[in-house]
């Protein structure tokens, strides 16, 4: 029985990456049925795994998963002869009430994002995704993708002004400088 419950903590903990999961999965593939299709496989991997992280959080199993995930695809993409392509998909929150107005702008700036998203080379996109849209840090970053965290803060360094420079190319008169990005 207690292999059971653990097995429960563990789906649950599963299930409740599963939007992160996603998230990156698209953020690397750029196909929602295909990012569907990386995360089952992730999932199936992660469940048959003989070792796993030693606190089944939500917070401790994303970079696990990530990593799992990102190795995948990209032998999924060596195997295909395929380049890589990203994309990512805001929430949206459909609770507050909005101005036709604001949704059509909101809209707008979200495809110009994602857009300039889209132009960025593949390592620069992926550091942005995992900091910027998930939130880990630069130790969890440098574990996913396997090298060192100064790589990680340099990458994310040259994404930021890469993509800051796309965004005010798209519309000059936007204020420029810090703030468009966190930093």
């Amino acid at each position: 029985m207690s292999g059971e419950s653990k097995l429960g903590t563990f789906g649950d903990a599963l299930v409740a990456c599963h939007t992160s999961v996603y998230r990156y999965a698209r953020g690397l593939c750029h196909d929602p049925a295909e990012a569907e299709e990386l995360v089952q496989e992730t999932y199936r991997r992660a469940l048959a795994a003989a070792r796993r992280p030693a606190s089944l959080s939500a917070d401790s199993l994303r970079p696990w998963l990530f990593t799992i995930l990102r190795n995948h695809w990209h032998n999924e993409v060596r195997r295909r002869g395929k380049a890589p392509l990203a994309d990512f998909e805001p929430e949206t929150d459909l609770a507050s009430p909005e101005t036709p107005e604001s949704v059509v702008s909101r809209r707008f700036l979200q495809s110009e994002v994602r857009d300039a998203l889209d132009a960025l080379p593949e390592p620069y996109r992926e550091v942005i995704v995992l900091r910027e849209i998930e939130n880990l840090s630069y130790a969890e970053i440098a574990e996913i993708l396997d090298c060192p965290a100064g790589t990680v803060m340099s990458r994310l360094a040259r994404a930021r002004n890469l993509l800051r420079r796309q965004l005010e190319a798209i519309n000059p008169s936007a204020p420029a400088g810090k703030g468009t990005v966190r930093e």
